[in-house]
């Protein structure tokens, strides 16, 4: 707590006219553990003045009572940056159809910071994310998924080669060739190419038996264990079919993505060590791998001692993760304590991709209730705006404005 509370006050103020200023009185202060305690703080153009018990508003100041500083929050799951619309064509870098690779293509390199997505979701208190590609043609590898900060600079990717996606369930089904087992023999022929990477590329022109040469060899850090295995998987009988391959190839750290019913599975998850990322408002059926969805899935997996990470599994929460926050107080009232559902949403999903950035968030109210918003934000020591877009074009089209000008010019 102290650490944080010590962080706060070392942000930089930058001074600028007609600043617009914050008393934040009797603020909640969560340090990355979960726990809270209560402080003053005071907020100028964005970034945090002052910090401590009793302090008085400064003139003119927006007093704000009952806010909250928090660690930023981290989606888990998303696709951001690397698509400017949901629709296929030159905008949309989620996926290759066409490509004779899969494994070794990187997110990071489709990744663009200065996306107008970046920008607007960073207003949602949201500092750090994974961007995730998917697959596409007759592959269940979507290729290799980066950690990104939001600040929207270039050199905002942390992590290029933070780990492998894999569809399976019904989407590597159809990948494969038409049939679940053809998924899992992809798979399993695909860990062989890796392991054997050296000795099979040297003595064969042909290569793997799934994996050229390049994709094997990025595909060798994931079977080694360098990186996790991002798996996207709903139905428990296919969950443990993963167990028990990950028990033929203990060197595979695999976190599963969905998870529609893995509470069913809950205790074997545990024993295997495999985490999960799933998204606490999936309770209705959109497939048949999902019949098993029901809101208390969280309750089961933490009952089990499951590690988990909360997302939002939409394909417009993956594309644009705004409303993370709110997906967590699902949980709450689902069961978690408010403690362990935040950290399903910051340190815990920034501890499983070793990013060990600090940011801190200031917001006006309870960060998982729908209402509140951040009105002041840090990524690793450094102010970020809060401006985007969408408030841009708010206030220039707000008929209550006093600018009298044409639209274009204001």
């Amino acid at each position: 707590m102290r650490n944080l509370l010590l962080l706060t006050a070392a942000i930089a103020f930058s001074s600028a006219a007609n600043a617009q200023t914050y008393f934040v009185d009797d603020a909640t202060v969560v340090a990355p553990n979960g726990t809270q305690s209560k402080t003053d703080i005071i907020v100028v153009d964005g970034v945090i003045k002052g910090r401590g018990a009793r302090l008085s508003a400064p003139n003119g100041a927006i007093t704000v009572s009952g806010g909250w500083v928090t660690p930023g929050l981290f989606a888990s799951m998303s696709s951001l940056g690397m698509t400017d619309i949901g629709s296929s064509g030159p905008g949309n870098d989620v996926s290759s159809e066409n490509s004779p690779t899969n494994v070794s293509e990187h997110a990071a390199d489709s990744f663009n910071p200065r996306s107008v997505h970046v920008g607007n979701i960073r207003q949602s208190g949201i500092t750090h994310a994974v961007i995730a590609p998917r697959s596409s043609g007759d592959s269940i590898f979507a290729g290799t998924g980066a950690v990104i900060s939001l600040t929207g600079k270039f050199d905002s990717v942390l992590d290029p080669e933070a780990f492998v996606m894999v569809d399976m369930g019904e989407t590597g089904t159809i990948r494969a060739g038409g049939s679940r087992a053809a998924s899992m023999s992809q798979f399993r022929a695909a860990i062989e190419d890796a392991e054997g990477f050296f000795k099979r590329y040297a003595e064969r022109s042909d290569g793997g038996d799934v994996l050229s040469r390049q994709d094997a060899r990025a595909f060798s850090r994931a079977v080694r264990g360098d990186i996790p295995l991002l798996i996207r998987v709903n139905r428990a009988a296919d969950i443990m079919r993963l167990i028990d391959l990950k028990a033929e190839n203990r060197g595979l750290d695999m976190i599963i993505v969905g998870g529609a019913e893995a509470w069913e599975v809950a205790d074997e998850l545990s024993a295997a060590n495999i985490r999960v990322i799933f998204d606490p408002l999936k309770n209705l059926p959109t497939s048949f791998e999902s019949v098993g969805s029901r809101l208390d899935n969280v309750a089961f997996l933490e009952s089990a001692g499951v590690d988990y990470a909360i997302s939002n599994l939409t394909s417009l929460g993956v594309t644009k993760p705004a409303n993370l926050a709110q997906h967590a107080g699902a949980a709450v009232v689902e069961g978690l304590r408010w403690d362990q559902a935040f950290k399903a949403i910051s340190s815990v999903p920034a501890s499983w991709f070793g990013v060990d950035e600090t940011s801190v968030v200031v917001w006006d109210g309870d960060p998982l209730e729908v209402t509140s918003a951040p009105i002041a934000m840090s990524i690793n020591g450094e102010d970020q705006s809060m401006t985007s877009r969408q408030k841009a074009l708010r206030d220039r089209y707000n008929p209550t404005t006093q600018d009298n000008r044409a639209h274009k010019y204001r």
